[in-house]
């Protein structure tokens, strides 16, 4: 079993769920020698005290190009959390940008308006039925952890049921007027259904229906292949995958939507969830983006003193890692330090930069890039990268990832697009065209 898991792993042709989804982040160049890019990192958090201020306005001096600034804060979904904070550190911006700033905020304050006012009445028409429901995300951390739901930019509503509620929540949507495409009535490999949609006041508010909290490559693949060899799949990589148990479902937190009662993971689910999410789109596809930075952040301190940091450390230390590495982009409190004994170590070189080798760069481009700088920045990347790709922390040894698992993981790449020269589906038809 060991054998087969890190052959599995080792060659991982993982592609997570949201891989070929352009976020608006992965068309930004970031790293933190970018001052502005640095800036919005020291804004990924929830809340702000005087030592963070301070760290602001420092930063904010080193500045030079803040024309930048709104764009990359929306596409890192940044806006509220950068005008609020920056405004009340008392930071000078630039009168254009903070109009700029401040109309973003204010959209997005507009748009979670009607968007709760849409959860609230799905939620009481499941209520109603006998669904049981976890709203996911940001609808549920804009309530939990944000001093304002406006401060948690949303594209859609992540709604958490049971496989075999599926059709019945399906058929609850239709009835609240959501358009529902038909290829939503198909449970497929994919954590989640094709979204519904509704437009209210002139916004259209999606809602995607979930089944499982994570999907990757390997469930796609298993999807087309013989119910035995897809047993044996699912086996081999048991190991990291999160699913929500009978278990879990009894240890919800519960939170208040106007007069409906709503209901979220629980303190070491969510945080287990959350940086499962962000370590999911760190591939050589696909971006991190800074909101997500502040949501573990941001739960990681609102819920330092009740989450069971032994659990996380025992089950799965992958958490304690990435918060140790998120410190060195947005400095954790002494008192979370202090309560999930987190290891910082020294901080990895490359902060922010992100995967710019092959794949992302096809090959159409390699001649404009240069061949040698393709082949470098695909086998050699930062090793901030590196480090929450595989989930290191700031402590553990490199040499290994550096050497050999992250080129093994470059190979598997390499195998998938052989395979779909051979006829292997490719990744998009894989997520079409489930046959079970």
């Amino acid at each position: 079993m060991a054998l087969r898991t890190f052959v599995l792993e080792s060659f991982r042709l993982a592609i997570p769920g949201d891989a070929g989804r352009k976020h608006p982040a992965s068309l930004v160049d970031k790293t933190m020698v970018d001052p502005v890019y640095g800036l919005l990192a020291l804004c990924a958090r929830a809340q702000c005290g005087p030592q963070d201020d301070q760290q602001l306005r420092q930063a904010a001096a080193q500045v030079t190009d803040w024309a930048v600034l709104p764009a990359l804060a929306e596409a890192q979904g940044m806006s509220p959390l950068a005008y609020r904070h920056l405004h009340a550190a008392a930071v000078p911006l630039p009168s254009t940008v903070k109009r700029q700033l401040q109309a973003l905020a204010a959209r997005q304050r507009q748009a979670n308006r009607i968007r709760f006012q849409v959860l609230r009445d799905i939620l009481a028409a499941y209520q109603e039925a006998g669904l049981a429901v976890i709203v996911l995300k940001g609808a549920a951390l804009a309530c939990l952890i944000y001093p304002e739901p406006g401060l948690r930019p949303m594209s859609d509503l992540d709604l958490l049921v049971r496989t075999s509620d599926l059709a019945r929540a399906i058929n609850i949507l239709t009835e609240q007027g959501f358009t529902v495409p038909a290829q939503a009535r198909s449970i497929g490999a994919q954590r989640h259904l094709e979204a519904a949609a509704l437009q209210i006041e002139g916004l259209p508010v999606h809602v995607e229906l979930h089944h499982k909290l994570h999907d990757a490559y390997f469930d796609y693949i298993a999807a087309h292949l013989p119910r035995s060899l897809a047993r044996w799949l699912h086996t081999a990589v048991a190991r990291s995958t999160f699913e929500i148990t009978e278990q879990k479902w009894q240890a919800l937190q519960p939170f208040a939507l106007a007069d409906v009662t709503a209901r979220a993971l629980g303190n070491e689910d969510m945080l287990i969830h959350l940086c499962q999410h962000l370590t999911s789109h760190v591939n050589a596809w696909d971006s991190p983006r800074l909101i997500w930075v502040a949501d573990i952040v941001s739960w990681a301190e609102r819920y330092a003193t009740a989450i069971d940091w032994e659990r996380l450390r025992q089950q799965y230390p992958p958490v304690l890692n990435t918060l140790s590495l998120l410190h060195a982009m947005t400095p954790l409190s002494e008192n979370l330090r202090s309560c999930a004994k987190i290891k910082v170590g020294k901080a990895p070189s490359g902060i922010g930069i992100d995967f710019q080798g092959w794949p992302r760069i096809p090959r159409t481009a390699w001649r404009a890039k240069g061949y040698r700088r393709v082949w470098f920045d695909t086998l050699y990347p930062s090793d901030w990268w590196l480090r929450l790709r595989y989930r290191l922390g700031c402590t553990r040894s490199l040499a290994w990832y550096r050497w050999v698992r992250h080129p093994l993981y470059i190979m598997g790449h390499v195998v998938r697009v052989l395979l779909e020269k051979l006829g292997w589906p490719t990744f998009s038809k894989l997520k079409q065209n489930p046959r079970r």
